[in-house]
This record gives C-alpha cells, sequence and structure tokens, in this order.
C-alpha cells in the first residue's frame, strides 16, 4: 500500500490559532474509518499524563510540523482542529510525542539511548540520520488490527507514510492505547524508515521475520544485545553489530519503553511508567526469534 503525499502548505511561521490556520488554509483530507473517540476510549495513563503537561497551544503548533501531520489529519474527524479536546486522536498522538521530549531522565549511566539527540529524532518526520522524511496519518482500522504500518511512498519528493492503527487510540481494543505505547509504536514504524534508509532488506512480514525459534507471532525480529556504555547520546543510528543491524523495530521499542518505565523524568506518572513496563515486556517474550530480550527491571549491561 502505498499514498502519495499532499504538498505541505504551512511554515514554521505559525503564529495564529491551529484550529482557525487549518480551516483556512488546508484541504480537507481523505476521511478514513474513524476510531471510536468517546470519553470511555480514553486510558487512565491518558488523563493522568494530560493533567501533567495540560493543554499547551506552543506545543502542538511546533509539534504537527515536527511530525509531518498537516495533510494527514485536517478534516478527517480525529480532533486536528480540536487539539485540546483529550478525548479526541490528535490530542492523544500530540500527548504522545509530548512524553518523547519530556519524559525521560536521560541518565548517562542507565539509559539505553536518549531524548532529545536519538528517540526524537528517530520519532520525528524530518530527514534524519535515522531516515528520509515521514509523514504520519490519522489512526484508522488497519489490516490484522495491526498497531501501525510503515509503507515507502514512490512519488517524486512525497514522504514516506506511517499509518497508526485504532488499538493504540481506543482502551476498549487494547491496553497499549496509552502515551508510552503509542510513542513506543513511533520508535518501532520509524525504524522501519531507517532500515529502508541504511538498505537493511529483512522482509518475511511487513519488514519483519517470520515466527521461529522463542517468537510467537508473525512479525519477529532478532534480538542484539548491547551494553549501555556503548552508545553515547546521538549514536543510537550507528550500527555496530558486524554483519547485521545493531537494532531491529521491536528492539528499539522496548529499549524505549523500558527507559520511560525504569528512568522517567520526575513527573511521569505511575500509570504511564507501568503501561510502558507491560508493553516492553509482553513484546520481550513474544517478539524475539533468540529471546526473551530486555525486560525493564533486568540488569542493564554496563
Amino acid at each position: 500500500m502505498e499514498r502519495s503525499t499532499p504538498t505541505r502548505l504551512l511554515t514554521g511561521s505559525v503564529a495564529l490559532a491551529l484550529s482557525a490556520v487549518l480551516l483556512v488554509l488546508l484541504p480537507a483530507a481523505a476521511e478514513a474509518a474513524q476510531c471510536n473517540q468517546g470519553s470511555d476510549r480514553l486510558s487512565q495513563a491518558d488523563s493522568d499524563w494530560w493533567a501533567v503537561h495540560g493543554c499547551q497551544s506552543s506545543y502542538y503548533l511546533w509539534q504537527y510540523l515536527a511530525y509531518h501531520t498537516d495533510s494527514g489529519w485536517p478534516g478527517s474527524g480525529n480532533g486536528f482542529e480540536s487539539a485540546c479536546t483529550k478525548r479526541m486522536n490528535y490530542p492523544k498522538f500530540w500527548s504522545a510525542s509530548y512524553l518523547v521530549n519530556y519524559g525521560l531522565s536521560d541518565n548517562w549511566d542507565f539509559c539505553f539511548h536518549f531524548s532529545q539527540s536519538d528517540y526524537r529524532p528517530l520519532a520525528e518526520g524530518g530527514s534524519s540520520n535515522f531516515h528520509e522524511s515521514n509523514e504520519y496519518f490519522a489512526p484508522e482500522n488497519l489490516s490484522g488490527g495491526a498497531f501501525g504500518a510503515w509503507y515507502y511512498d514512490y512519488a517524486p519528493g512525497s514522504d514516506n507514510n506511517i499509518h497508526l492503527g485504532c488499538p493504540l487510540f481506543d482502551k476498549t481494543l487494547s491496553v497499549n492505547a496509552n502515551p508510552a505505547s503509542r510513542a513506543g509504536d513511533f520508535m518501532h514504524e520509524s525504524w522501519h524508515g531507517y532500515e529502508d534508509k541504511w538498505d537493511w532488506d529483512i522482509n518475511c512480514n511487513a519488514g519483519h521475520r517470520c515466527k521461529s525459534g522463542a517468537c510467537t507471532v508473525n512479525s519477529c525480529d532478532y534480538w542484539h544485545w548491547h551494553t549501555i556504555s556503548v552508545y553515547a547520546p546521538g549514536q543510537l543510528y550507528q550500527n555496530k553489530t558486524s554483519g547485521n543491524p545493531s537494532h531491529r523495530p521491536n528492539q528499539v521499542q522496548v529499549e524505549f519503553l523500558c527507559d520511560v518505565n525504569q528512568y522517567p523524568a520526575a513527573n511521569v506518572p505511575a500509570s504511564v511508567r507501568n503501561a510502558a513496563k507491560s508493553d516492553a515486556n509482553t513484546r520481550a517474550a513474544q517478539r524475539f526469534i533468540n529471546g526473551p530480550g530486555y525486560k525493564c527491571g533486568d540488569p542493564r549491561p554496563w
């Protein structure tokens, strides 16, 4: 599945309220099947994290450009024009990105990787050492109930596409409908872009290996053990395993989630930390051929 990307119309000089700017300047996107956005679909972790940061227009006016959402979300009915209505999907989306920016302690001695120099440029849409330009689309019901998907866009000059699944936004569909798991999926899908950029062609099932070994789902990776000290800030993109990529999508996701769980910023609520741990440990048990991978709370190898 490939989708061409409409021309981006706004620049970083946006100074008006987001809803007014978008309604005037952006055409309506083709409406995807919406995920349920009722108040009963909002997780406790979403509510608790929102209570920490509240509605920050200065942040989401920056965020929608950084994550390249200005073509795939406007007019879709997912709250892009209601960025302060926390039950809606776009506020949930930017709230999860706020966790990437401000939810980690960046503890030099123990974090796998670092917010500002690693996780942020990986998750954001702009071209970087991690990937070519990506664009995020509003959540939809993806095939097989998938949490997300990355697609290469063949149109010249277009962003590659990241599609998000309803189970990341609706707590009645999955326990992964929380800010930590949502942000973890930013890492996972963006790492598929990394593998495209650096020509790591591993694809039995949507960019993963087929089920084998200890892996019990059909989206399997190898876990490549590395010490904490081998990756200084800003080095996550480097390949430090001879003959193989040092990280795969599930590993980057687990490492991020365990950093949120074990070494968060002081204001990250317990519900968010616990959700990160549950997601990481489930993936560690299910998704690694040579698994289980690292589980949150295991001794970190220095």
